[in-house]
């Protein structure tokens, strides 16, 4: 008889999972704990989430926050389908009490995060989104945009709680 084709029997494990090691906030993060959501055929979970840097460094400088802060939001994403999706990191967007904002070019630049990455199917992948943000402002959410192949308009976004 084919495994494939026997009924389950009750009582019976799941699904055979991934083991992966817990790994600890980088200095100055604190994890978020909020559950992934989808936009469309990708899967976003926010990992981590740091503010109130007045400075950060790349490899051949050290750069001050011109508004005021950055925020590093440490993000995951799953392309859930079977083509090749890209993800428009630039479109991503950070929640604070003063609204909303877009991720920081030149800052993604200096710590060479990509700006359109292309996930394969069933790839994954994390990066950090880079945020110059007034002092004072504190980060609550994400507003996160994915893709849907064969079609021209974006599939509704996905709104993760910073907690």
């Amino acid at each position: 008889m084919l495994s494939g084709c026997a009924a389950e029997k009750e009582g019976s494990p799941g699904p055979e999972v991934y083991q992966q090691a817990p790994r600890p906030v980088r200095d100055g993060e604190r994890a978020v704990r909020a559950p992934a959501r989808n936009s469309g055929e990708l899967l976003f979970q926010v990992l981590g989430v740091s503010d109130g840097m007045a400075r950060t460094t790349g490899s051949h400088a050290e750069v001050d926050a011109v508004r005021g802060q950055y925020v590093r939001v440490r993000v995951l994403v799953e392309n859930l389908g079977r083509t090749s999706s890209e993800v428009d990191l630039r479109e991503q967007r950070l929640v604070t009490s003063g609204g909303f904002f877009s991720p920081d070019g030149p800052t993604m630049t200096l710590k060479r995060q990509p700006l359109r990455p292309e996930l394969g199917g069933g790839v994954r992948l994390e990066f950090d989104l880079w945020y110059d943000i007034p002092a004072g402002l504190r980060p609550s959410g994400m507003v996160l945009l994915g893709s849907t192949p064969y079609t021209t308009s974006p599939p509704p976004a996905a709104e993760i709680s910073l907690g």
